[in-house]
């Protein structure tokens, strides 16, 4: 009763004094809780002595109320739920009295119960919170009950959980006893055509090729469209006879039960391992043969019981060699070289080509036998001469022809482990390799002209390599004098033996650069001819020549 006489003394007060009414009412209402406007209606959600306004808003949101006490979706799933920690009011009309944290966008949807995966978090909220698809009985009758017209669309409650809640059936009930994720997953929806597993969820085990087929090869009728959807029947198939889906070719000659002689590997290839049985032929199938066509062989009408010539390959096989090999000193069988596993690879290997005039080794042992046995697209299987250049073009021209023994000229530099790697000894030339000649490369002094290196008939003298930096003083060319080929700088050199000047007593201590200076008119230093009278090195006072 007091509480009341105060209430109502406030607001007695509150008419006459507008500065406290700003402080009571600190903004107009939300649009949806205008209908709530007034002083008279404070108390419709304040509680005296409470901050907490929860209890009065679920008098009033009771389909939030109701998701609270079981304990379901986004409010049930909470913690000491408080309905101001996310909702607030008094702020303005257009004000959304929702609040999102950290955005709607963002929004953890894990927090509902229902977790959205695969193409379902790629879709926008208001992709699926549609009034169309709001089921919740009590969610429809709050939106019916209210003033507001917008309930439906601005609430985010009521949605079901299930596939068909919002996708067509497209099935038409054919699976009406299973759930959709038995077949189907959020990610792709056409991932069932490689997830399914036919062989146990079937009774028709999927085996050989038919377990490469498409689904709609032997579901090929379709189901009813549902809106832009069409999909195949899936149920109802007969399968006992392979006849219920395959055309009978022997047309009934051979009874009914076809795997007496075929498998599902292939229909075209007969089963070894069932009632029919090529041996008793007299001709057991083996290797390649196994995966030939029936009729690759049995070309006739009657091809299934006339008898077929099969004494010898080329009663069925072309002769690839054309002959070469048909000679009277030799075995003519071609199971010689090939076996029926595959006419490629051939048998003849390494220990049999060493048989032959031609043994390989090193570089040719990585080649295929086609690199040498084919020339011109044409096969090749003898060559005369047999020789190197039979298969690989010389580089040299001419200029090693003379030393041709037997044919064979190239195994004196290279070896076939690679063309590169050469056996050259040079100190059986008239240049043996000396000091810093062991380690420069072959083309530093083996020129090349008209795209051939020249190796014959080098000039073997040091000016056809060396610039001449004495300018002509030593014309007979004897570089070796003075220098050698460990380096170029001198070695110790012998002034009596090779000079008209023999150096004795304080001439022992002299540099070379003291009598050997810079010659301008030879623009270098001057070696011979040298004036050697003292007078022409040393002063003596006055004396005059």
């Amino acid at each position: 009763m007091i509480n009341r006489l105060l209430y109502a003394g406030m607001l007695r007060t509150l008419l006459f004094t507008s500065p406290l009414l700003a402080q009571l009412s600190p903004g107009p209402l939300a649009q949806a809780h205008e209908h709530l406007s007034g002083l008279t209606n404070c108390l419709t959600c304040h509680t005296w002595g409470s901050k907490d306004l929860t209890p009065k808003c679920l008098d009033c949101h009771t389909p939030i109320k109701a998701r609270l006490e079981l304990k379901q979706g986004f409010h049930g799933l909470m913690d000491d739920p408080e309905c101001q920690t996310c909702h607030t009011d008094h702020v303005k009309r257009e004000f959304n009295m929702i609040h999102w944290e950290p955005s709607q966008a963002d929004f953890d949807h894990f927090e509902t119960g229902y977790e959205l995966k695969g193409k379902h978090g790629d879709l926008s909220c208001e992709n699926c919170h549609t009034p169309e698809l709001i089921l919740a009985e009590d969610v429809i009758a709050y939106a019916i009950s209210q003033k507001s017209s917008e309930v439906l669309n601005k609430t985010f409650l009521g949605l079901g959980t299930n596939c068909e809640n919002c996708h067509a059936d497209v099935h038409r009930a054919e699976f009406k006893d299973q759930t959709c994720q038995d077949c189907h997953n959020e990610e792709n929806w056409l991932d069932v055509r490689t997830s399914f597993d036919h062989d146990l969820r079937t009774e028709f085990t999927l085996r050989g090729a038919h377990d490469m087929l498409e689904c709609e090869k032997c579901h090929s009728v379709k189901q009813e469209s549902v809106g832009e959807f069409q999909v195949p029947r899936f149920s109802g198939l007969k399968y006992e006879l392979c006849t219920d889906c395959h055309e009978d070719e022997h047309k009934g000659s051979f009874g009914n039960n076809c795997l007496k002689c075929h498998t599902e590997r292939s229909f075209k290839i007969a089963d070894q391992t069932g009632a029919f049985n090529h041996t008793a032929t007299g001709y057991p199938l083996i290797g390649k043969h196994l995966q030939v066509e029936c009729e690759t062989c049995h070309t006739s009408e009657g091809r299934f019981t006339d008898s077929a010539s099969y004494d010898e390959c080329i009663d069925c096989h072309q002769d690839y060699h054309k002959g070469v090999f048909n000679q009277s000193n030799r075995d003519k069988s071609c199971d010689a070289c090939h076996s029926m596993r595959g006419f490629i690879p051939a048998l003849f290997g390494v220990m049999e080509h060493a048989k032959t005039k031609f043994p390989i080794d090193g570089a040719h042992l990585a080649q295929p036998c086609v690199f040498c046995h084919v020339k011109n697209d044409k096969a090749i299987y003898r060559w005369e001469p047999l020789n190197c250049e039979a298969c690989h073009t010389t580089t040299h021209g001419t200029q090693f022809a003379r030393y041709r023994l037997n044919n064979l000229w190239c195994e004196s530099c290279h070896l076939t482990s690679a063309w590169e790697s050469l056996v050259f000894d040079h100190n059986t030339t008239f240049f043996p390799l000396s000091g810093k000649h062991n380690e420069i490369k072959c083309e530093a002094c083996h020129t090349t002209e008209s795209n051939i290196v020249q190796y014959e008939d080098t000039d073997t003298s040091c000016l056809s390599c060396h610039t001449d930096v004495h300018s002509n003083q030593f014309p007979e060319k004897d570089c070796d004098a003075c220098h050698t080929s460990r380096s170029w700088k001198i070695e110790p050199f012998n002034h009596l033996l090779n000079t008209d000047f023999p150096l004795d007593g304080q001439h022992n201590d002299l540099s070379c650069g003291q009598c050997h200076k810079f010659d301008a008119d030879l623009k270098t230093i001057r070696f011979k001819p040298l004036a050697h009278a003292c007078q022409d090195c040393h002063s003596f006072g006055d004396f005059k020549r």
